[in-house]
This record gives structure tokens, sequence and C-alpha cells, in this order.
């Protein structure tokens, strides 16, 4: 997981609506890996994008053609 972000005047926010029953998923999801939400949130976007520690982990940048 990423360090949390504590610089945050350099931090953005990003707001995301969650129906009750996902929040519910995520929290026990994230519960069993005893990170924040934050630090999980912020890990999987780095995966996805190819970016960061997270990225690095499994080989880097993704090559796959972007939606």
């Amino acid at each position: 997981m990423p360090e949390e972000i504590r610089d945050t005047a350099s931090a953005r926010t990003v707001i995301v609506r969650l129906r009750p029953e996902t929040h519910k998923a995520l929290w026990i999801e994230v519960a069993e890996e005893d990170p924040s939400i934050q630090a999980w949130v912020d890990a999987q976007i780095e995966r996805e994008l190819g970016i960061g520690p997270a990225a690095a982990k499994c080989g880097g940048r993704d090559t796959r053609a972007r939606r």
C-alpha cells in the first residue's frame, strides 16, 4: 500500500459516492488488508494507471489500450 498522503497542501480530493452495500464491501475488504480506505483506493488507482509504487510491484506502466 502507498503511504498516506501527509502533505495536504499538494494532495487532491476526489469525492466518490457509493451505494451502502458497495461501501460495506469496500470497508470489509480494506479491514482485511489493514490500510485506510484512502491508502487502498490510492493503490488501486496507481495500479490501474501503471504509476507509483503499486504499479512497480506488478511491472510498471500498463500497455493496454485506454478506453
